[in-house]
């Protein structure tokens, strides 16, 4: 069989499993094979279907992988992810949900399940084995979760962005392959060895009192939960070393009034509200004009706006 032959016929027997992927999506396209190399073929499929609710036509994007003619979609991949046996409890029905070629070799892919958290893993084939190596976007276990299953641009040839549930920014070097996570915040622009990021205004819960136990009128024990209240969180720009993530310096908002411009952090994506003050290309001219960094060690840079640099106040607001 020639390299071709071979390439068709993994190509062909991968397709049921990309089928069944769009079928439970109710819609229908063609894929293209994003890799296929040593037996392993991944394919994309980019088309639309009908929303049921609104009747509206919504793009859909369904990844396959398969090594050999086999598709990792099951509960099985749970002892790929998990060779330690480290994984979910129970054996979770992990399947693709997004994957890039790396130009180091191997594809980058997200796996997700609907009893398990999202998985970022590296997979390549090495003496004709498949192997995955998962891929952590926070050394804290309890911060390592994806937001999105979404490669992003990184502004780096040979990098590649993502987003964590906790809002921070992932910066992943494609050979050797490391994930750099840069803390909380949006990607402007990077400036040699500086990340810029942007945080725009939020809330944040703060405990107003604790969890307590206290007796009843008959004498139990009963628990009594904490009192939560959500405050609002003032903007932030940040200066990050790319090395290591440590934050080098950091501007924060005089209040919560004052704002970010309504900013394009992905190419082709829409602003808050579907307003864009400032296209995703232009974000780095913005950070040169606005802020002034002073190069330092973490604690002794500053990063400050320059002279005359204003930036919009929310309208008919109170300061908190």
């Amino acid at each position: 069989m020639t390299a071709a032959t071979q390439k068709e016929h993994l190509t062909m027997r991968a397709r049921p499993a990309l089928t069944l992927i769009l079928s439970l999506l109710g819609a229908s396209a063609a894929a293209d094979t994003l890799y296929s190399r040593d037996g392993l073929v991944v394919e994309v499929s980019a088309g639309s279907r009908q929303d049921w609710n609104t009747g509206q036509r919504q793009q859909t994007r369904a990844t396959a992988i398969t090594f050999q003619g086999k598709a990792l979609c099951g509960n099985d991949v749970t002892d790929l992810l998990y060779p330690d046996g480290n994984g979910p409890p129970r054996r979770a029905f992990y399947c693709p949900n997004g994957a890039m070629a790396l130009d180091g070799g191997g594809v980058l892919a997200f796996f997700t399940s609907g009893s398990a958290d999202t998985v970022l893993a590296h997979l390549q084939v090495v003496n004709g084995a498949l192997r995955a190596q998962r891929v952590d976007v926070s050394k804290d276990p309890g911060r390592n979760q994806v937001q999105v299953t979404r490669f992003l641009d990184a502004r780096l040839p040979g990098w590649t962005r993502i987003e964590t549930a906790w809002n921070e920014t992932v910066l992943i070097r494609h050979a050797p392959l490391q994930a750099h996570n840069l803390g909380q915040g949006r990607l402007l622009d990077i400036d040699g060895d500086v990340a810029y990021l942007a945080v725009p205004a939020g809330s944040k819960v703060i405990e107003i009192e604790p969890t307590k136990r206290v007796k009843d009128a008959y004498g139990y024990m009963q628990i009594v939960p904490a009192v939560t209240q959500f405050v609002p969180t003032p903007a932030a720009l940040r200066a990050v070393r790319l090395a290591d993530g440590r934050e080098l310096a950091r501007w924060d908002a005089q209040d919560t009034c004052q704002q970010l411009p309504a900013m394009q952090f992905d190419p082709g994506s829409s602003g808050a509200g579907g307003k864009i003050d400032l296209p995703y290309e232009d974000l780095p001219a913005w950070r040169a004009k606005t802020l002034q960094f002073t190069p330092g060690p973490p604690g002794k840079a500053s990063l400050r706006l320059k002279p005359g640099v204003q930036l919009p106040r929310k309208p008919r607001c109170t300061p908190a």
